[in-house]
């Protein structure tokens, strides 16, 4: 199932007592599994991580007890174990309401075989890149819960942009003003956050869309490995769609409520600064620019002699003349 399918589960109370967690965005499997701990709420708790799992130990936590306890087993692995293995654990669940079994599973090193995912007979989640910034703040506000902080939403879209959009980054930061004890807020974040490059996709999609020369800011990024050709497409669709969402609000219904729009209120700075670029546009251009990004795109994808890096620069650089153009 997916996340919102799963979601629905939790609220309506309707949670099996064994779960498989998959996907390759460690976070979000680290986060609903941190979920499930709370919702079993078992006296008795084991997690088994990657090298530590074995088959014998894991039975032996969940074969039935004197004493009648509850017990959560939390497995963490990046491939799966023998399918006749997780078939005898997951009876033991079947069989005892009082075991619960959370499987953790990162699929950065391939996907899940359906054999596997079969043994849990539909209780399994796969977790996908969130599809909103909607969507991104929730998982944030989450993981503040989940380490004991308040969820100043400023404060955390402005970590998600300085990270480019990474969710893992963004955690690690959430748990570092925890571990600290200091408080989450806009201007403790502009003290003590630093991307892994020295320049954020924002601050290059700024200077574009501004007609500044952005060239050297580019090859900082390029050079750093803090990005990759298609991470940045990706960014700059999703950053025109808010854009362009917000400019057919404002045209039609003459409507720039930001929480009504996207469902997040951006800081302040932000927002200006999307009202101004969506306010700035016409449709005609915008048809323009995303023709030129579905080019850019195939092109990467395509052409297999590319120099990417020299390539993919000079059509943002067309895609500035493209803007220049105003029309």
């Amino acid at each position: 199932m997916y996340k919102r399918d799963f979601d629905a589960r939790i609220a309506s109370g309707n949670v099996a007592n064994f779960i498989l967690l998959r996907g390759v965005d460690d976070f979000q499997n680290e986060l609903y599994a941190w979920r499930l701990k709370q919702i079993y709420g078992a006296e008795n708790f084991m997690s088994l991580y990657f090298g530590e799992y074995e088959f014998s130990v894991a039975k032996s936590f969940l074969e039935p007890s004197l004493f009648g306890e509850s017990n959560t087993l939390h497995i963490k692995t990046n491939s799966c174990i023998k399918k006749d293995e997780i078939r005898r654990l997951i009876e033991y669940c079947k069989n005892d309401e009082n075991n619960h079994l959370i499987y953790e599973l990162n699929e950065s090193e391939g996907a899940a075989s359906s054999d596997f995912v079969r043994e849990f007979g539909g209780n399994e989640v796969r977790f996908f890149r969130p599809s909103s910034m909607k969507e991104a703040m929730g998982l944030l506000a989450q993981k503040c819960e989940m380490v004991g902080i308040f969820a100043n939403s400023a404060a955390l879209n402005r970590i998600y942009q300085i990270h480019n959009e990474n969710l893992n980054l963004s955690a690690a930061e959430i748990e570092k003003f925890a571990n600290l004890g200091i408080e989450l807020n806009l201007e403790n974040v502009n003290d003590m956050v630093y991307g892994l490059s020295e320049i954020s996709y924002e601050e290059l999609f700024d200077k574009i869309f501004t007609l500044s020369d952005f060239r050297k800011d580019f090859y900082r990024l390029a050079q750093n490995g803090g990005y990759n050709d298609m991470e940045l497409i990706n960014q700059f669709y999703r950053f025109l769609h808010r854009i362009f969402k917000l400019h057919i609000s404002i045209k039609t219904a003459n409507n720039s409520d930001f929480k009504v729009i996207f469902g997040y209120t951006p800081p302040p700075n932000i927002a200006n600064k999307l009202k101004t670029y969506a306010q700035s546009l016409n449709e005609n251009l915008f048809r323009k620019i995303f023709i030129h990004l579905n080019k850019l795109e195939f092109a990467l994808k395509s052409e297999k002699n590319l120099i990417k890096d020299e390539y993919l620069l000079a059509s943002l650089l067309e895609l500035q003349r493209i803007l220049s153009k105003k029309n």
